[in-house]
């Protein structure tokens, strides 16, 4: 291999390196915390994002008809009503503290959100005792 194609090789790697690493920082430009996506409110109106905070206890209602949640998540600086459409999530009924990553975006001073993951820690600790 010439010194002229060792360089467009070595070019083309690094360019392949560059454009992914513009890709994946924007994914994760688009997490915020709850008091950070409140605080960037009014720039984040029209792009869809991750928010990651706790379901608030005993806020949660679900329309099992319209296939709606809706509930109140919180870091424990600032709170957000969600509005999430789609599948019922896993939430225990006597759940203590579960921690909620939904992606979506703000209508006025709402989160809407279309999807939503959950962690439920307790029922790791569970699974951590029994296996002791």
């Amino acid at each position: 291999m010439n010194k002229k194609h060792r360089f467009v090789l070595g070019f083309s790697i690094v360019s392949v390196l560059l454009i992914y690493l513009a890709f994946t920082s924007g994914v994760i430009a688009n997490q915020y915390e709850v008091s950070e996506a409140v605080a960037a409110k009014q720039n984040l109106t029209d792009k869809i994002i991750n928010v990651n905070g706790s379901l608030v206890i005993g806020t949660d209602k679900w329309d099992s008809l319209n296939r709606t949640l809706t509930f109140k998540m919180t870091d424990g600086i600032a709170t957000i009503d969600v509005i999430y459409i789609g599948d019922k999530p896993n939430i225990p009924p006597d759940y203590t503290d579960i921690q909620v990553v939904a992606t979506g975006q703000f209508d006025n001073d709402v989160f809407k959100s279309y999807k939503m993951l959950t962690k439920c820690p307790s029922e790791y600790e569970g699974a951590e005792k029994v296996s002791k």
